[in-house]
């Protein structure tokens, strides 16, 4: 099919829709006491939704998984100009980590503020060439790049956070961050040479999901509350990758004049 890029906004919009409306059943969900959380009509129509969002990922990964003919002029200043606001939110992400190490050192916050800022200069760099497959190691390098610091962000908010006995409380922030590393792990792919389009859009729709239904839970309930900056630094590489998914599959499924 020619020129399918007019359906790829209405195919985003879908991981919206039903992220907004995850969102809003999860702040009601949170809304309940405790012991009728775990048996109401706001967590069955969570599930129903998440169903939804997965069912849409994967419906999505099999339509894209061959690629999509379009003209890449659109992408060619809106990807890069996607990736320096991303990197400028992981820009903030490191500087709010190392400012919280003069009130305390922690050798495992400074680990993930130098990440972060690899990381931030391996989107910009990923951004500027537009994801293109090169043979230039250390390009290749940077792509990879991503994929680590997530997974060390995924492993350290983890043991942060299993402490917690309500699940609900933390489980979409882990699964969006499990979305991330996939969808990293298919970018990276892709800059390599591997063909792993259907595993970039399934990461990118289902991560947009879980992502937008952590960000918005707050301000469909009793919004926002963060005693410091360092309390809210967990959302902000969830809002990176946020604005540059997107854009990083559109260009990872067109197919190359």
């Amino acid at each position: 099919m020619k020129n399918k890029l007019k359906f790829l906004p209405l195919l985003f919009a879908l991981p919206l829709t039903t992220g907004i409306c995850g969102a809003s059943l999860h702040a009601a969900q949170q809304s309940l006491p405790i012991e009728s959380a775990a048996n109401s009509s706001p967590l069955y129509g969570l599930i129903i939704v998440s169903i939804v969002a997965l069912l849409m990922a994967v419906i999505a990964a099999f339509l894209l998984k061959k690629g999509v003919d379009y003209s890449s002029v659109f992408l060619t200043k809106a990807l890069p100009t996607a990736s320096f606001v991303s990197a400028a939110i992981i820009l903030l992400y490191a500087g709010i980590l190392i400012f919280s190490l003069f009130e305390g050192f922690s050798g495992l916050t400074l680990v993930i503020a130098l990440l972060s800022v690899y990381a931030c200069v391996s989107i910009i760099a990923l951004g500027k060439y537009k994801l293109a497959e090169r043979d230039d190691q250390s390009y290749c390098i940077f792509s990879a790049v991503p994929v680590f610091w997530i997974a060390f962000i995924l492993v350290v908010t983890f043991r942060e956070k299993i402490a917690d006995p309500i699940i609900s409380n933390y489980v979409f922030l882990i699964l969006s961050y499990i979305s991330i590393l996939l969808f990293g792990y298919a970018t990276c792919a892709h800059v390599l040479g591997k063909k792993r389009k259907h595993i970039a859009v399934f990461a990118c729709f289902i991560g947009i999901f879980f992502i937008l239904v952590e960000l918005l839970t707050p301000l469909f309930g009793e919004g926002y509350s963060f005693a410091t900056a360092f309390d809210a630094k967990d959302l902000l590489p969830l809002l990176a990758f946020l604005v540059i998914m997107p854009f990083y599959t559109a260009e990872i499924t067109r197919k190359k004049d």
